[in-house]
């Protein structure tokens, strides 16, 4: 079990070791520690009303995914109070606009900012968070039934207690994809497996236990003339198969989405701008650190979350909506480092690379509109998916080239 513990408890961990984890405020992952262990290079222009405003706008974009959680929240309320195709399909418009306000948030993730080790171990680290949140590939029939497996999962497994200690405890019990928590374990009992989720299967009904057989597998057992075999029960289970157990379903969902909000309300507050840890460490931070540490989360961003793993376009495969993945978390790039409010622009990384080398800045800002229009129009087709990438790897390049042009060292790529 995941402890939760009281931001007030967190508050004595930071004043310990807040002057440590500022040296590593400029630092990588702990993969590229020892390349960016070396003093951070002296930057020529005044990057002090950028690194200002970085903890509010991670507390912003964080905020606002937190809002969404909450409105998806009270969706789900509506929609067990009456399922009907009606709400169900304002539930799943909320979890589509939740889970996008939540990976424009992710850039933040990648800021090279340790927690404290006590984090780690009691596994409420940012990374742990992460883990929790936005688990996948999952396995659908870990967690209810699927084609085939009418009695799988956490929901039709009437021996598991559905409280926070157990479903927490469930995450990724044996292998990554048996995810119990988080944004797609939503996904997955709002549409079901291949998005054929039927609002019936939130009705109000007492939990059953499963039937081992039913008559049409008697019937076929009872045909001496018949050859029988496991593919011949397995099609009469499913042509008979009435999902069980809703009431478990229904408090199942419904613990769903309030873990999440925990989970994300935990990360909010960190950023905090006058208490929270993260937010501290910025503010005693030096500008030219702050500005290394915001290039060096977007190269990482773009890398790894981006063309190491996104464009599988497995992320959010229940709702089909995995091209959509990647253009959020390019908007949340883009307000970030180019926001479109006016009284922000002056206090922005575009503002500066601008400064910097206007060339080379509008080069970064074509590409990354490039990278947006090239995934809005992309399909399944190969040759699309490898000319976004091969966008999205030219964006990288002109991020690259951007911070060479601020002076700023940014670690090799693998």
């Amino acid at each position: 079990m995941i402890r939760t513990i009281g931001y007030q408890k967190e508050l004595p961990v930071l004043r310990l070791i807040c002057a440590i984890s500022l040296v590593c405020l400029a630092a990588c992952s702990p993969k590229q520690t020892e390349e960016a262990s070396k003093p951070s290079t002296v930057i020529k222009f005044d990057s002090s009303a950028f690194s200002a405003q970085v903890g509010i706008e991670a507390y912003t974009s964080l905020s606002r995914a937190n809002r969404s959680a909450q409105v998806m929240d009270s969706k789900l309320a509506s929609f067990m109070y009456h399922p009907n195709p009606m709400s169900q399909e304002e539930i799943t418009q909320s979890w589509r606009q939740a889970y996008d306000d939540f990976l424009a948030s992710l850039i933040f993730a990648y800021l090279p900012i340790q927690d404290p080790p006590d984090w780690h171990t009691q596994r409420i680290a940012y990374e742990d968070l992460l883990v929790q949140l936005d688990s996948w590939p999952i396995e659908g029939g870990y967690i209810d039934y699927i084609q085939g497996y009418p009695f799988s999962g956490i929901v039709n497994d009437l021996t598991l207690v559905i409280d926070e200690k157990n479903i927490r405890s469930q995450h990724g019990f044996t292998d990554p994809s048996n995810a119990s928590l988080g944004y797609h374990a939503i996904e997955f009992m709002f549409w079901g497996q291949e998005g054929k989720r039927s609002a019936h299967d939130f009705f109000p009904q007492e939990n059953t236990a499963p039937v081992p057989i039913n008559d049409a597998e008697e019937s076929l057992h009872n045909d001496d003339e018949q050859d029988i075999n496991d593919e011949d029960l397995r099609h009469a289970g499913e042509s008979l198969h009435i999902p069980q157990n809703h009431n478990r379903r229904r408090q199942y969902t419904k613990l769903l989405s309030e873990i999440l909000q925990k989970d994300l309300h935990r990360i909010q507050r960190r950023w905090e701008v006058s208490s929270g840890y993260y937010a501290q460490l910025l503010q005693q931070s030096s500008p030219e650190n702050t500005l290394q540490a915001a290039l060096i989360a977007g190269q990482r961003f773009i890398s790894e979350e981006l063309l190491q793993k996104r464009f599988q376009l497995t992320s959010s495969e229940f709702s089909n909506t995995s091209q959509q993945d990647l253009l959020a978390l390019l908007t949340g790039l883009e307000s970030w480092y180019l926001p479109k409010e006016e009284e922000q622009q002056e206090a922005s990384l575009g503002f500066l690379m601008q400064q910097a080398d206007s060339q080379i800045a509008a080069d970064f800002i074509q590409s990354l509109a490039t990278t947006k229009s090239c995934i809005e129009k992309m399909t399944a087709k190969a040759s699309d998916i490898d000319q976004c990438k091969q966008d999205t790897i030219t964006l990288l390049s002109n991020l690259r080239r951007s911070a060479n042009s601020l002076n700023v060292d940014l670690p090799a790529l693998d």
